[in-house]
């Protein structure tokens, strides 16, 4: 016999909601026990609220999480959205993945790939951060502008890269995916270097070098250089690789508020940035691709004290310059023999 939550359930097409709390144990420090109940239960009420004014109807709620089924893809995006701005005054922000599919309905909720992708997808956002699939998206007849495209990436224990679409513009770190990273991708298919190539990786998978400099002149192919080396790292590190273009910037005071927006972090002052950028980066394992630093090269200090924060911080740069300010323990790589041959 089919249970009362079964026969409440939509069938056939269902937009899943996933929502969790960010850094949940850590606010339960900074507010006390006391505190940090109420606010979790003003969050519950909240999310309620919004979800259930949508036509959303709640399969589960463990701790902080709560797992939601609509019947329509845009009243799912709506209600999210809704919610999310609804804590958005609060101590609580959550991130909410959003995947549309046809899970098979049991008797106390869905199984299926769809229900693990979708819960895979709400894992890898930030709080205050909406994702969705790309079905959501073709099903909820999003228009492009209400979307950011983050691209597709892998996600644990799902076999294929998945598209993954951002509600709005807000900026936030990278995802936490198998690929996390923001590496443009290149117009041309990378050709030869194979020993430079080589170099490069081996010497960034060392213990004992943190800095990697890929030098030359203009033209002689250290970015192209550097992203190849960098996406041949991203499954090595659970942060990442996160690439910080370098060229706009004139003034070495704002190389680490360039670094900052690249990670996604909320615009800083520039005298705070780097104190805002050890307190993120403390704790990570992640590469950061600096290109063009040869337009800021008294910036050199602060990554210095940033790498010294940070022992879980890689730094892969390219420069113009061979005679760069110190930066600590650095190793250089020069692309221009390929020029040479």
């Amino acid at each position: 016999m089919m249970t009362s939550m079964a026969r409440h359930l939509p069938s056939g097409q269902v937009t899943l909601v996933f929502t969790d709390i960010e850094g949940s144990t850590k606010l339960l420090h900074r507010l006390g026990a006391e505190k940090y109940a109420h606010a979790l239960a003003e969050h519950r009420r909240l999310l309620r609220d919004a979800f259930g004014r949508h036509g959303g109807v709640e399969i589960d709620t463990q701790g902080d999480a709560f797992i939601y089924a609509f019947p329509d893809a845009l009243d799912a995006v709506s209600a999210a959205d809704e919610g999310r701005e609804a804590l958005r005054p609060g101590e609580i922000h959550v991130r909410v993945g959003i995947h549309t599919g046809t899970p098979h309905r049991a008797s106390e909720g869905y199984v299926g790939h769809d229900v693990h992708l979708g819960a895979r997808i709400g894992a890898a956002g930030h709080g205050g951060q909406v994702l969705l699939s790309d079905a959501t998206r073709v099903a909820a007849a999003l228009d492009a502008d209400a979307l950011t495209d983050l691209g597709e990436h892998r996600l644990k224990d799902i076999d294929r890269p998945t598209r993954i679409l951002q509600l709005g513009a807000e900026r936030f770190p990278p995802l936490n995916t198998i690929n996390n990273t923001n590496l443009p991708r290149p117009a041309s298919t990378f050709v030869g270097r194979e020993r430079e190539l080589a170099e490069a990786r081996g010497l960034l998978s060392r213990d004992d070098v943190r800095l990697l400099t890929l030098t030359g002149p203009g033209g002689a192919g250290k970015t192209r250089l550097a992203l190849q080396v960098a996406s041949g790292l991203v499954d090595e590190l659970p942060g990442g690789a996160v690439f910080v273009l370098l060229s706009p910037v004139r003034e070495p005071e704002h190389v680490m508020p360039a670094i900052a927006q690249a990670l996604g972090l909320r615009d800083q002052p520039d005298e705070s940035a780097l104190d805002t950028l050890l307190d993120y980066l403390r704790d990570k394992r992640l590469l950061l691709v600096l290109d063009n630093f040869e337009h800021v090269l008294f910036a050199a200090p602060g990554l210095s004290t940033l790498l010294a924060a940070a022992p879980g911080v890689k730094v892969l740069a390219t420069s113009r310059s061979p005679r760069e300010q110190s930066m600590g323990e650095e190793t250089r790589v020069s692309p221009k023999r390929d020029l040479d041959r």
